[in-house]
């Protein structure tokens, strides 16, 4: 009885961090094509359930922040398989950045959602998508302002 309590209270949970992720995973497999939809989904239902499992599921004897720091370090790697240098003749340029921190974030908001802040999870997505939003603004000013410059 005691596990369909704790279904009952922690399939919202799942749920949230499946859309949150979904919804900036698809914004990032349109921008890149290295990571989208699945990866980002997962990778937030995965955070928010070991979070789950962490605070709810091991017993009050367990301190959650244990797991919860190996979910941030685990991430790292993840982070940088999306982070590529190439370099053409004497320029060298870094891609995936952007993706790498957007990786770390929704860690974080699966482990908000595991220990049930969902208040400041959307408001952290909602501040993400804003934050992606300006930066391609900036970047595409920025481009249209070099071939300007080329022109002359």
């Amino acid at each position: 009885m005691k596990e369909f309590i704790l279904l009952q209270q922690h399939i919202p949970k799942l749920l949230l961090a499946g859309l949150i992720g979904g919804i900036i995973g698809l914004e990032r497999g349109n921008r890149n094509g290295i990571i989208g939809f699945g990866t980002l989904s997962t990778l937030t239902i995965g955070c928010t359930l070991l979070t789950v499992i962490s605070a709810y599921g091991i017993g009050t004897d367990a301190d959650p922040s244990r797991l919860i720091s190996t979910i941030i370090s685990s991430i790292g790697f993840i982070g940088g398989g999306v982070i590529f240098t190439q370099r053409n003749d004497n320029e060298k340029s870094v891609r995936g950045l952007t993706s790498a921190a957007i990786v770390f974030c929704l860690a974080a908001i699966g482990i908000s959602i595991g220990l049930g802040y969902y208040g400041i999870a959307i408001v952290t997505a909602i501040l993400i998508e804003i934050n992606v939003f300006i930066s391609k603004t900036i970047k595409k000013r920025r481009r249209e302002s070099e071939s300007d410059d080329n022109e002359f």
